[in-house]
């Protein structure tokens, strides 16, 4: 695991660090495709773990650039999800959530297993001309890396304190590793996708790391040194906070959208940034999104 994304001290930043699955059974992951003004695009986003819960898909129609709304939810879909293990293949009905539009989870809870394969295939009729059609995506689920402790150390660096996140884990060795970290502090669930740490095991390929710096919080008593603008992208802490931390290794497809997702939301400029449409997929027919599987682990401590 290399040196993750790490934050300049002397600028606000989006404070990007980690969060609970078995926690978020009820929270859904935001994601928001933006494109240009041109024709929506179905956006199909769905994270399957290791966790006994009801795995769920989202469903939903990209927005333009200039649009004041999210995306909107699609609602009437298909959707199955298939398991394969050692060809043993067992599918799974996901029902719309009576309460949340374009939100789709399966009948009964279900724990994804590491090594298997799934397929995930929604059929609808999207663009409204009378024919339904169907997107797929593949993803096999990746072995788990198992979070051994974190902690948190408050340090202070010219005018500013910051309180620096901290984990001990075993990277494996000859393996091309990267890794998912989320977060939640006390009863604040942080699931937007700006909000994550994707990062990978360049440098310490096969090693075990000891206390490895992973972002910073700022300290809720330097908010009056921000503006209100930089405050609203910010997280910040204090003595006595309980954080929940989680990792999950991840496939290097889902890593790379990550990355693209968060470079979009932000430092594109809507004028003259990059297509959006280079965000990458592994779903079929021209949607957009992703389709991932991965195990979670997840430690707990209290800030000094």
């Amino acid at each position: 695991m290399n040196e993750m994304k790490q934050f300049k001290i002397s600028t606000p930043a989006y404070i990007l660090l980690f969060l609970i699955t078995s926690l978020f059974s009820a929270c859904t992951e935001d994601i928001t495709i933006k494109t240009d003004n041109s024709a929506p695009v179905l956006v199909i986003y769905g994270t399957l773990t290791d966790q006994l819960k009801k795995q769920e898909i989202q469903l939903s129609s990209s927005s333009g650039y200039f649009d004041a709304e999210t995306n909107k939810r699609i609602s009437g879909a298909t959707v199955t999800l298939q398991e394969d293990s050692n060809n043993v293949v067992r599918t799974y009905n996901l029902i719309e959530d009576s309460s949340k539009a374009g939100i789709y989870k399966t009948e009964q809870p279900m724990a994804g297993s590491p090594g298997w394969t799934y397929t995930l295939t929604v059929a609808t009729d999207f663009n409204k001309d009378g024919k339904v059609e169907t997107y797929e995506a593949e993803t096999v689920m990746e072995h788990l890396t198992p979070l051994d402790s974190i902690n948190i150390t408050k340090e202070k660096k010219g005018e500013y304190t910051y309180f620096s996140l901290n984990m001990s884990a075993q990277d494996q060795a000859n393996v091309d590793d990267y890794y998912l970290c989320k977060y939640q502090i006390n009863d604040s669930v942080y699931s937007k996708i700006s909000k994550y740490i994707p990062f990978e095991d360049t440098s310490l390929d096969g090693q075990y790391v000891s206390n490895l710096s992973i972002g910073f919080f700022n300290d809720v008593n330097d908010k009056s040194k921000f503006t209100d603008d930089e405050i609203k992208d910010m997280v910040f802490m204090e003595s006595g906070d309980k954080v929940i931390a989680e990792i999950d290794r991840i496939s290097k497809g889902y890593y790379d959208f990550l990355n693209q997702c968060q470079s979009e939301i932000n430092g594109s400029n809507p004028m003259f940034g990059g297509p959006p449409a280079n965000i990458s997929t592994n779903l079929s027919n021209g949607a957009r999104g992703y389709f991932t599987a991965y195990c979670t682990s997840s430690k707990a401590c209290v800030a000094p």
